[in-house]
């Protein structure tokens, strides 16, 4: 069995995840090679991206490259997402701190350190940059019935693997899952409206999901090898903070 020689640091980035300063990087980490992908005052680094229609069973695919049309998913279809409306969204703080994007993107928020959707449509908020085998932290807080993810290796932005949030996917792919590509043996819940923290390695085709310290799936897939994050707003609250990025050196 193979030995990540950063298992440690995890550990230790879980823990301050959860209860250490916000958006920052711990001389840990640091020396680690940890990188910090929001910094907690603004949007650098990332783009919005325009919901797509919906396909077979799928729902809203993904984005588009700023000033270009959308492009479609690649992949098959990842069934059971419900339509990229917000429910009872709160309105944007200002114009100014809106994640760039086309017009019909999702609108994002810097709201007191965390990244914060507004208004409608849903949609996403994806990184500029793509990354290919690493370990991603990120924290998140969201209501007890919200429909949210967190995507890895979207490429151009678009499918990739869906780490799934929301806990009543149709197709049975929930909390704790990767879309399309494994369901959890047991049922793992998140703490509604406090925050939780996810750990998501994707190393060559082995990919692992740990929820608050909990390992909800451990499987092996090939069909994505690298590309963007995305954060996924398909219905209202939720919000995102600590997001950090550890790239796995071969």
């Amino acid at each position: 069995m193979k030995t990540y020689a950063h298992s440690i640091g995890v550990m230790l980035t879980l823990t301050a995840g959860l209860f250490g300063a916000d958006n920052v990087l711990t001389p840990r980490e640091k020396a680690g090679g940890w990188v910090l992908l929001f910094d907690g005052k603004t949007l650098n680094g990332w783009d919005s991206a325009v919901p797509q229609g919906a396909g077979p069973g799928r729902g809203p695919g993904g984005g588009a490259a700023r000033g270009g049309a959308p492009k479609q998913a690649k992949g098959p279809a990842q069934p059971g997402a419900a339509p990229a409306v917000g429910s009872n969204p709160r309105s944007c703080s200002t114009a100014l701190g809106q994640a760039p994007g086309m017009a019909g993107a999702s609108h994002w928020d810097v709201v007191d350190g965390m990244l914060s959707p507004c208004g409608d449509p849903g949609g996403y908020l994806t990184s500029k940059e793509s990354y290919k085998d690493f370990v991603l932290t990120v924290d998140f807080r969201t209501g007890e019935d919200t429909n949210s993810g967190v995507f890895i290796r979207s490429p151009e932005g678009n499918a990739g693997y869906e780490v799934q949030i929301w806990k009543a996917q149709p197709a049975g792919y929930n909390t704790g899952s990767i879309v399309g590509t494994g369901k959890t043996d047991g049922e793992f819940k998140f703490i509604p409206d406090q925050w939780n923290h996810y750990e998501i390695t994707a190393d060559g085709d082995h990919l692992v999901v740990v929820l608050n310290g909990a390992k909800t799936l451990d499987v092996r897939d090939s069909q994505f090898s690298a590309g963007r994050i995305r954060l996924q707003y398909q219905k209202f609250p939720i919000e995102f903070k600590n997001v950090k990025l550890l790239p796995i050196q071969h």
